[in-house]
């Protein structure tokens, strides 16, 4: 059976990390025992908002779904806009700005290695 969401009618979580701000994240993958080694969330950035600068062994490849998205690195920035994928490599330090007057909507998909394993996905039922 197909399950259809709608992700504007869907509240998010608040990024926790410290030094982000205004970003919201949706995870696309609710519960999948089977993917290990990927997962996708769509991140959602308020204007002036971005997220902590931070590096990791797994690649993420971005795609900018609305708004504009400005990519900044160690050395570099790049600003990318709808319909624009980004790569950003293993251990590539970097961080998501929105330095637009809309909301960005940002899709992620990470690709894991054995090194960092994948965050749960979603709050742990309670419970026996």
């Amino acid at each position: 059976m197909i399950r259809v969401r709608k992700l504007s009618e869907e509240p998010g979580v608040p990024e926790a990390e410290s030094g982000a701000q205004g970003v919201n994240s949706i995870d696309l993958v609710l519960k999948r025992t089977d993917l290990k080694a990927f997962s996708s969330r769509v991140l959602r950035i308020e204007p002036g908002g971005h997220t902590a600068f931070h590096s990791h062994v797994r690649e993420h490849i971005a795609m900018v779904l609305s708004g504009r998205c400005r990519v900044e690195t160690r050395d570099t920035f790049q600003e990318i806009r709808g319909g624009m994928v980004v790569t950003i490599p293993s251990n590539e330090g970097h961080r998501f700005v929105n330095p637009g007057n809309d909301r960005l909507a940002l899709l992620v998909l990470n690709f894991f290695t054995e090194e960092e394993p994948k965050p749960a996905e979603g709050p742990k039922p309670e419970g026996p």
